[in-house]
């Protein structure tokens, strides 16, 4: 079953990659060509992860490079799935249907927020909608202490997307009162994320996902911001004072964008995963009562 689901992933994954690039540009329907020559691309040149690996991430026809963002998506999309498959939980096959379906969709906002730094409206509101659906239907909710046949239960089930979603509000609300505009501080796109992941992984662990967002974006964001700074421009260039040294300095500073949807995910995907298997993620982070 996880390599029927792997493979199945593969192919959802090769899929998101055409979702990703053509979104408000032009149709999903028509052949795949290349980006550079637009010469129509063989059936045994889309072969998800392999087709790459045998032209050497190069198009047959022209010899320019492939994104390696095809194998990559393909990659973690079929391993996602493959891992949905193995949950040790009695799902059923519905179940894992609806599971790999949201995990497609975060796998295609985390990749487009982080080229476009925006999430689509339609993506984001249909994992809201199957994240909600999960609140009433999901046997995993029923796994974090919470009895499901208890009347209490759906009011913090309920609240839990709010719940999750009101630090990034009040984030996205405070840049006004420093005289800037809304959202300077945090796009909106994120705030509707998090109302989905609080409906997804329930009041308690939907705020711990948020603030481990902020604790990965911290481990990943502040190296990036160090590594780009003239300090260090100046100290690789002393090693290595040719253009190999300018090109290991990368272009971000504190005013650069840098998405915030990716974090999220990575959060939401990790507890979810521990949740799924039978793990608690507030004990291992050792945040447990």
């Amino acid at each position: 079953m996880a390599i029927a689901f792997g493979l199945f992933g593969l192919m959802v994954g090769s899929f998101l990659n055409v979702l990703i690039l053509r979104w408000g540009e032009r149709s999903l329907s028509g052949r795949s060509a290349c980006m550079a020559c637009g010469k129509q691309l063989r059936w045994y040149d889309l072969m998800p992860i392999l087709s790459w690996v045998f032209l050497r991430g190069r198009c047959r026809m022209c010899g320019s490079r492939i994104s390696i963002q095809y194998p990559l998506v393909e990659a973690a999309t079929g391993a996602l799935f493959a891992s949905v498959a193995l949950v040790p939980l009695p799902l059923g096959f519905l179940y894992q249907l609806a599971f790999c379906a949201i995990m497609a969709l975060l796998v295609a906002i985390f990749v487009y927020d982080l080229y476009y730094a925006i999430i689509p409206d339609a993506w984001v509101w249909t994992f809201n909608a199957l994240a909600l659906l999960l609140v009433f239907v999901s046997p995993l909710q029923a796994t974090h202490s919470i009895d499901s046949g208890q009347a209490s239960f759906w009011l913090p089930a309920l609240l839990a997307g709010p719940l999750a979603a009101l630090p990034l509000f009040v984030i996205w609300a405070s840049s006004a009162l420093r005289g800037l505009p809304f959202g300077a501080w945090m796009g909106f796109g994120d705030i509707k994320l998090a109302l989905g992941i609080g409906w997804l992984l329930g009041p308690a662990l939907g705020l711990f996902s948020i603030l481990l967002a902020f604790v990965i974006g911290a481990v990943i964001s502040v190296p990036l911001v160090l590594f780009s700074s003239d300090r260090w421009r100046r100290f690789v260039e002393e090693f290595t004072p040719t253009a190999v040294s300018r090109r290991l300095a990368w272009q971000f500073t504190m005013k650069s964008e840098i998405p915030f949807g990716p974090f999220l995910i990575l959060s939401c995907i990790t507890i979810w995963f521990l949740s799924m298997y039978n793990l608690d993620p507030l004990r291992i982070f050792g945040l447990s009562l």
